[in-house]
């Protein structure tokens, strides 16, 4: 494994000579760039970015790492089209369909365009599409691309396609294109959490985004620096971890350089009048306040995801949703089912009528694999596990004892301990 930048990438792309039409929608799009933007590194199977030239470009992440907002910086900075499946229902043929309907800016075919490596596309967001096409479209949609890819070997070294997802929906990606696809050549790229470097970065990338004139960020800031040195003292505090240790640990590197993190606190920094008495309180609270911000990230992630499943299933049921549908209080209490293999039930709090419930239950079936806390069907964290089976035990859902021995010996692997303040 090797890491690139996002430079490394854009080298080995070409720009495409077929556009989507400006007035045209539902389909391909060309992505406008994102502001604040730092890249984050990405990580390839390999030893050198030119492991990049293949027909398939794999990049998976976590969940909230950013990856569609890298998904659009790329498009922006080459004018590569992006099929986003969070959007656009898809099946079998789609991805051909969408090409033809593309201008040119000479009179090349499109489709034979995209064979020779001259229009690549990006598909973002393989995780949502199961939910937009379910996994009957997607399953299709990757099926006939593998056989559109086939058809035609023109352009074998040349990236033609980038796939966006989450660790599971990439990997089941991956296995299909091999199975359908054997001699298409493909590399996995994945977003990394971000040092200390780019984490500083994105946090004043957001600050100055929102800070009003004159405000104290703006004045100071040798004292924000001081106090952003600070937060991530107190989460080092949190984690247990020697001084010094945060940035070459992975679990603390999964906090720390986690996005909606570095966002946060990149607002709460524009926000801040005294940045002495906060740090004096992160320093004496022994990282808990720290802790709180990450806390509020979570249960963010939690309603960010209620409203992807919602705003698809709102559409498909016949009456008003009730708020409890795929709220914080269902997700755990799911995801605890989901990793003991039981019913998926729930918290029993949800009353849909028998069509609506049972349309709900099969979007749950089909995207909580595919959940940000979930990691190869298990919980991807001690702390996401415990919070989840903390809940579904609340709510009456039987835990296994092994799965309450393997998180609380996790959590002592990780738990903070006390140590001199620095």
């Amino acid at each position: 494994m090797s890491e690139i930048a996002l430079s490394a990438l854009i080298n080995v792309l070409n720009r495409p000579v077929h556009r989507p039409k400006s007035d045209q929608t539902g389909g391909l799009f060309v992505g406008e760039r994102p502001t604040p933007f730092v890249s984050p590194v990405l990580e390839i199977e390999g030893e050198s970015p030119s492991d990049l030239g293949k027909e398939i470009i794999f990049i998976e992440a976590s969940a909230a790492v950013g990856k569609s907002t890298f998904a659009r910086q790329l498009s922006a900075t080459l004018d590569v089209p992006i099929l986003d499946l969070a959007q656009v229902p898809v099946s079998a043929g789609s991805l051909r369909a969408l090409l033809t309907d593309l201008k040119a800016d000479d009179k090349s075919d499109p489709v034979a365009a995209f064979h020779e490596g001259r229009i690549p596309v990006i598909v973002d967001a393989l995780d949502e599409g199961r939910l937009v096409s379910s996994e009957t479209g997607i399953e299709q949609f990757l099926e006939s691309t593998a056989e559109f890819l086939r058809s035609n070997r023109t352009g074998g070294s040349r990236p033609k396609l980038i796939l966006l997802g989450r660790f599971e929906s990439t990997e089941l990606a991956r296995e299909q294109f091999e199975r359908d696809a054997p001699g298409v050549t493909h590399v996995t790229a994945n977003i990394e959490f971000f040092d200390k470097e780019g984490a500083e970065q994105l946090i004043h990338a957001y600050a100055a985004t929102v800070a009003k004139p004159g405000s104290h960020y703006q004045q100071h800031p040798d004292q924000a620096q001081d106090f952003i040195t600070t937060f991530f003292d107190a989460i080092e505090t949190f984690l247990g971890l020697s001084a010094g240790e945060l940035w070459q640990n992975q679990r603390g590197k999964v906090f720390a350089g986690y996005a909606p993190v570095l966002a946060a606190l990149g607002s709460i920094l524009a926000a801040i009048d005294d940045f002495t008495n906060v740090a004096r309180n992160l320093k004496a609270d022994g990282g808990r306040e720290a802790w709180g911000v990450i806390e509020a990230v979570l249960y963010e992630i939690l309603g960010r995801e209620q409203d992807k499943l919602r705003d698809v299933l709102s559409e498909r049921c016949e009456s008003a949703l009730p708020n409890s549908v795929y709220d914080v209080e269902e997700q755990l209490s799911l995801l605890a089912q989901y990793v003991s293999s039981q019913p998926l039930e729930g918290a029993g709090r949800v009353r849909l009528s028998p069509s609506d419930m049972e349309k709900y239950k099969e979007m749950v079936r089909t995207y909580l694999p595919h959940h940000p806390f979930m990691r190869r069907h298990e919980f991807g964290d001690a702390v996401l596990g415990s919070a989840s089976v903390s809940r579904a035990v609340y709510h009456g859902t039987s835990i296994s004892r092994e799965r309450l021995i393997s998180l609380s010996r996790q959590w002592r692997q990780s738990a903070p301990t006390r140590r001199p303040s620095r």
